[in-house]
């Protein structure tokens, strides 16, 4: 299992770098070009800056269980934890997509592939959300069902 917690370690460092260098190009585009794009990047900036803050946050949380998994401690309380807040956060990027939505429409700069975009990534929020959710509860009943099981030998 150790090697399996190493894996999903290098895969949350990937993302992180891959996170980190398209934010930062975006960031730098935004800020750097005077565009009809830019200028929707800046007027949307809170908007953004949540979604890189709950990424990191995911990729934190992700970075645990990688950890437990590596410790063959897959069915802990931890990663119940740790998979109950990835669903918090996730029903927060939901807020943030469909938020976004009534802003875009509330200043009349809503066209259709923008809202089309804005509600896939808020209801595949709602889906993360789900499963994060379902592999917590998923995750307690193993946990109980080995600790009986550990009582019972």
């Amino acid at each position: 299992m150790k090697k399996y917690g190493i894996l999903l370690k290098a895969i949350a460092i990937v993302l992180a770098l891959m996170g980190a260098a398209f934010f930062t190009a975006f960031s730098l585009y935004a800020h750097t070009y005077r565009t009809h794009v830019a200028e929707l990047i800046n007027s949307a900036l809170p908007f953004h800056v949540l979604i890189v803050i709950c990424c990191y946050a995911e990729l934190v949380l992700f970075w645990g269980i990688a950890d437990q998994i590596g410790r063959d401690n897959s069915f802990s309380p931890e990663n119940r934890r740790s998979f109950r807040i990835m669903a918090i956060i996730g029903g927060i990027f939901a807020a943030d997509f469909f938020a976004m939505l009534i802003f875009f429409a509330a200043r009349g700069r809503l066209i259709v592939i923008r809202a089309i975009y804005l509600t896939c990534m808020g209801l595949l929020s709602l889906i993360f959300t789900a499963l994060c959710e379902t592999l917590s509860r998923l995750i307690h009943h193993a946990w109980l069902v080995k600790n009986e099981n550990d009582l019972t030998i």
